[in-house]
């Protein structure tokens, strides 16, 4: 890519950014429309019910991208340890009888007047800005105890109350998100790459002792066998992904969510998207996850300085981590892991800090400047000297 082109698409990475979420936002809302039709013999209120919780979480959760968007992200990365102590604080809530909210043998929601938080969502977002905070400030002592070490207890805090709550996949996903980091921060291969394969071996023997998971890693490995017990959900997802065809059964038409498929507003979004949609709106899907994240990437290496590329890469590969496995757990190329997908799952606590990150992701740009402009260039929205306005 030459210069002007290169100019061309920093210019459009904020604003492609904001159209390809909206997008996704917009189907989310569409096919939980369709998969809500289930309930139409409970009456229209059964139906209503939870596009109106979606539609107050896609508000607040505007309204929270638009302020992120604005606060100077250095701000609140000066205060990373401070975000992560509080994050962990309302993450150990879920033990607190009354007030914790137990599913599928997992403690991982809060629930106040009717109303229910996943505090592992913004676990995710704060082991970020801690680390961003961290990392840019401790950046050239990672080869000693302690500038490897604290990341290294915050980290293992954090996984060791999400093993405990027994939300396996948000301490896997945890663990890779610190390795990429430490590896983008230039940390020492001798001491980068035996953390995954110790975090990945440990994980997979606490999978293994919990009855439940050992039971999805049997039906990853053997789903023939499994079909009728707990590899019921991926059988069926494959069998909507495959009944849909190239152009779909058409909107409103799935048969799988009548009852087949129990997920299908959340985790298991998708294959209903590719029944009734198709597979060309499947690689739509797929291709707007891929701009997203190429943009998302493109800000962040372009952030103005270490604690903002730090930050991007985490916002960046969290999402895409959670779409990648999103994906493969539906086209059964990876073990049953409860992971919504970005933007278009039917939950609250998900939509809220996705948009909060791609609000950070914002204001990254509004401060970015590009190595390759030209002297003396203006970026629209921006003055001359200033951030970025999008």
């Amino acid at each position: 890519m030459n210069r002007s082109g290169t100019a061309f698409f920093h210019r459009q990475a904020g604003y492609l950014l904001l159209a390809v979420t909206m997008c996704l936002v917009a189907l989310g809302v569409v096919m939980l429309f369709s998969v809500s039709g289930k309930q139409a013999a409970e009456g229209t209120g059964a139906i209503y019910g939870a596009l109106r919780k979606q539609a107050v979480w896609i508000v607040i959760g505007a309204v929270a991208c638009a302020v992120a968007s604005r606060v100077d992200y250095h701000r609140y990365v000066a205060r990373g340890p401070w975000v992560l102590g509080f994050s962990l604080v309302l993450l150990s809530l879920v033990f607190v009888p009354h007030l914790g909210k137990k599913v599928n043998g997992s403690w991982r929601w809060i629930e106040v007047a009717g109303m229910t938080f996943q505090p592992s969502e913004l676990v995710k977002l704060a082991v970020v800005i801690f680390l961003a905070w961290w990392l840019a400030k401790y950046q050239r002592h990672l080869r000693s105890v302690k500038g490897l070490g604290v990341p290294l207890l915050a980290v293992l805090l954090a996984v060791a109350i999400l093993v405990v709550s027994k939300d396996l996949g948000t301490s896997a996903l945890i663990c890779a998100v610190f390795s990429i980091l430490l590896f983008v921060a230039g940390a020492p291969k001798r001491l980068l790459l035996p953390f995954p394969a110790i975090a990945l071996g440990g994980l997979l023997t606490v999978a293994w002792l919990i009855p439940e998971r050992r039971a999805r890693l049997f039906a990853f490995l053997h789903p023939e066998e499994s079909k009728s017990g707990k590899g019921y959900q991926d059988w069926q997802a494959l069998i909507a992904l495959g009944s849909g065809g190239t152009d779909g059964l058409g909107l409103g038409n799935s048969r799988q969510k009548m009852y087949y498929l129990p997920e299908a507003p959340t985790d298991f979004i998708f294959p209903i998207v590719g029944e009734e949609l198709g597979l060309w709106v499947c690689l739509a899907v797929v291709a707007g996850f891929l701009i997203l994240f190429l943009c998302s990437g493109w800000i962040s290496i372009n952030a103005p300085d270490p604690a903002g590329l730090f930050l991007g890469t985490g916002i960046t590969c969290f999402m895409g981590l959670q779409a990648m496995i999103n994906l493969g757990v539906v086209t059964s190329l990876l073990p049953n892991k409860g992971f919504p997908l970005p933007f278009i799952s039917y939950g609250g606590s998900n939509l809220l800090l996705s948009l909060v990150s791609i609000g950070i992701l914002f204001n990254l740009h509004r401060q970015a400047v590009h190595p390759d402009e030209p002297q003396g260039t203006v970026l629209p929205g921006r003055k001359k000297g200033g951030p970025i306005r999008i």
